[in-house]
């Protein structure tokens, strides 16, 4: 039975500043999950197949890649079952609209799909997409249960844990979640071979920094912590299981062989937890002999990361490293279960910076409650990493993310509703001039001036305490040898100057 998985196209603001072309990992693991259960299997990932086409969508967004027609009409005429890859929630009207457009080509196939957006909102992703099924949390076994009972005829969704669809009554059913997996090895590995992971690495696409041929891997599932604005709980649950760091090193081994990968994205929620794990991984690489770099862009806690872990990071070929801490606020981090201290988090970054890597770090503003006070307290925070020797700064606005214990509080109150209009603000990541507040205390204009002020502290300070980064970073962005986000940002927005707006 054939089984078409797709990843589609991204809309993303005109003005974006950061790149957001990364290969799918979590569907290349359902695609070798659901080959290795037996299954033909065809994958269209719509950003990848056409990575340097944009089509405008209106006078502030573009897509980037195939359109939803180009990417319907490269479905496999015999294919039974689609399964579509919904990301994260600002991508959904534009995946929910595809999903309408697969219906009317493929009136009688089954048609599923998963990701962090289903999964937060099932019953609203079933009742305004085409999905027949939805599955929750970790898809692996679910896609693969699915599938083999719709091809043995025998599929009855009220059976299969972590699935969800609506009954013949209308009726909306979420069923019980499916345990997660224990052992990590045990899933197939992502079948990169039926996708175009060749367009990527060509161009220097990922999710880290471009540092040669670039390869996602997966070190880690779930995080242990229950932050309040964060999804993770929801989706993959508080339990953190690492892999083998032999198996894994084989994987990264004969990606270097097959791929001549050259570095490593790291694509864990929290892939430092534990101190031992993390030092046997680099330990390893050493005694392998093994040479590449490798990255951790997604924001890693600091509790772990001292002088003898930033020691073998580097000296295992870590070149970058993203700290998330949020807010510079003891109360805010109270308020949303951040559970560190700024000083920790200060010490750790000076011991990345002293071996040598490039360090990324992420603040919120915005947050339920926040203050002036607490902003002001964020601001001198924000210039204490920049002294302690952070390359970068993002200064997002938070936004309540479907799945987040604080998303649910705002939504019960009313205060959104779950429409387009929402989904674009989701999008502020990438677009200042998207922020809106959901503080009572900062209008949507204030909160984009705080923002901007947090970035202009943390690169007014560093280039004081360090003079020569600001030639670097012009250096690094005309030379093509980026070693900071900043850096690539700028290069980005150069690229999107040169391509203009003709596609």
């Amino acid at each position: 039975m054939k089984v078409c998985l797709i990843r589609p196209s991204i809309v993303v603001p005109a003005s974006n500043q950061v790149a957001m072309f990364t290969p799918p990992l979590g569907l290349a693991y359902i695609a070798g999950t659901v080959r290795d259960g037996g299954f033909d299997v065809q994958v269209i990932d719509g950003v990848g197949e056409k990575l340097d086409t944009r089509h405008r969508v209106d006078n502030d967004c573009y897509m980037y890649g195939l359109t939803p027609e180009e990417t319907v009409a490269q479905i496999d005429d015999d294919a039974e079952i689609i399964g579509v890859a919904f990301g994260f929630s600002f991508e959904w009207p534009a995946c929910r609209d595809l999903t309408k457009l697969i219906r009317e080509r493929f009136p009688d196939a089954l048609l599923i799909g998963g990701g962090e957006h289903v999964t937060a909102v099932p019953e609203q992703s079933l009742r305004e997409s085409a999905l027949d099924i939805a599955i929750l949390g970790e898809g692996e076994e679910t896609a693969l249960e699915i599938c083999k009972a719709f091809e043995a005829g025998e599929l009855d969704p009220s059976t299969i844990l972590g699935a969800a669809y609506i009954d013949n009554e209308g009726n909306a059913i979420i069923n019980d979640r499916r345990p997660r997996k224990r052992d990590l090895d045990d899933i197939p590995l992502p079948a990169w071979d039926i996708m175009p992971i060749g367009n990527y690495m060509d161009r220097g696409y990922g999710f880290g920094i471009n540092r040669g041929r670039s390869m996602p891997v997966l070190a880690s599932r779930g995080c242990p912590y229950q932050c309040t604005f964060c999804s993770n709980p929801a989706m993959w649950t508080t339990r953190w299981v690492a892999r083998d760091p032999d198996l894994l090193l084989d994987e990264m081994a004969m990606y270097q062989e097959k791929y001549g990968a050259q570095n490593f994205d790291f694509y864990d929620l929290t892939a430092i937890v534990k101190k031992s794990w993390i030092v046997e991984f680099c330990k390893k690489i050493e005694e392998r002999g093994m040479k590449f770099t490798w990255q951790l862009p997604s924001g890693t806690r600091s509790e772990a990361i001292d002088d003898e872990v930033a020691a073998w990071l580097y000296k295992s070929g870590c070149r970058n490293l993203s700290y998330s801490p949020e807010s510079g606020s003891p109360s805010v981090l109270d308020r949303i279960k951040k559970k560190i201290k700024t000083e920790s988090v200060l010490e750790s970054i000076n011991s990345s910076y002293r071996q040598g890597m490039s360090l990324k770090t992420n603040i919120m503003l915005g947050f339920p409650g926040e203050t002036m006070k607490e902003v002001r307290e964020t601001y001198a925070f924000i210039a204490k990493m920049a002294i302690a020797g952070a390359d970068d700064v993002a200064v997002w606005a938070f936004s309540p993310y479907p799945g987040s214990e604080l998303f649910e509080q705002i939504y019960a109150t009313g205060r959104l509703k779950l429409d387009d209009a929402y989904y674009d603000s989701l999008r502020s990541y990438a677009d200042t001039s998207r922020t809106v507040s959901y503080s009572e205390n900062f209008s949507d204009e204030k909160l984009k001036r705080l923002r901007w002020i947090g970035v202009s502290i943390f690169y007014l300070t560093s280039w004081l305490y360090r003079p020569l980064r600001p030639f670097k970073i012009v250096w690094h962005v005309f030379t093509g040898k980026h070693e900071t986000r900043s850096e690539m940002a700028l290069a980005n927005i150069l690229k999107r100057f040169r391509m203009g707006a003709g596609t």
